[in-house]
């Protein structure tokens, strides 16, 4: 676990699965909250156990749920939290907080936010933080509008204890993870990204995408994977983002 929020620790930011890599859903929210002033707190429950110290001293938790899994993790996460910190705002985000709102908000969660989020995040953790206690909204809308993304603040090794890591000439070698767009531009009906993203996708601009690879890099990855949902959604940022990696 990294770092503190402003006011030792006020922020918390959980993930609880991303399919084994270092997790983004932490990562991006993290910069951005950095950015605003903040020093939030990391915490990957897939690697480590939940900190009851950090519980205790976030007055901000955010879950992040990018999948199914996650959800169900984070609904477990969140019923502790509850416990250990009863006073605690309890933030969902990612692609199954508002596609699960009127699950969430029935109980789990004071606030889901979902798409092009972080900013909204940053928003939120601004009000809570000074003592306000917004109410939920009653049908929380995916945010789409184009962000200013700074590099992912990333924790640790890429390939640390509990990564998942590429089985190359007999040997296990450190794998990195980066994401050149998000959203997407496709309609496929078993996915749960059309009914946040409506066709949309944004691309991450290449100096930050070549910045979190360069990092990674140097914290021992040997190996990179691209998790964008569809990475040709955009060919020539595709080719762009290719090139330059080569």
């Amino acid at each position: 676990m990294q770092g503190r929020g402003q006011g030792e620790g006020e922020v918390l930011l959980v993930s609880c699965y991303e399919l084994g890599h270092q997790p983004l859903g932490t990562a991006w929210p993290a910069a951005f909250l950095e950015r605003a002033g903040f020093r939030p707190a990391q915490l990957d429950l897939a690697v480590e156990p939940l900190d009851d110290d950090a519980v205790r001293r976030a007055r901000f938790v955010g879950i992040s749920v990018p999948m199914h899994t996650a959800l169900r993790l984070g609904v477990r996460a969140a019923e502790r939290i509850r416990k250990v910190n009863p006073d605690a705002f309890i933030c969902f985000y990612g692609l199954y907080a508002t596609l699960n709102a009127r699950y969430l908000l029935g109980g789990c969660a004071a606030a889901v936010l979902g798409g092009e989020l972080e900013q909204e995040l940053v928003s939120l953790v601004r009000r809570v933080t000074g003592g306000d206690r917004p109410p939920a909204a009653a049908d929380p809308k995916p945010v789409l509008a184009r962000l200013d993304y700074p590099v992912p603040k990333r924790v640790g090794p890429p390939g640390g204890s509990g990564y998942a890591r590429l089985e190359r000439d007999g040997k296990l070698v450190p794998a990195g993870y980066v994401e050149a767009t998000r959203g997407c531009l496709h309609h496929c009906l078993h996915c749960p990204i059309p009914p946040v993203y409506g066709g949309r996708f944004f691309a991450v601009p290449l100096p930050v995408v070549l910045a979190d690879i360069r990092q990674q890099v140097e914290g021992g990855a040997d190996h990179i994977t691209f998790g964008d949902p569809d990475f040709l959604n955009g060919p020539g940022h595709a080719l762009r983002v290719t090139r330059e990696l080569h």
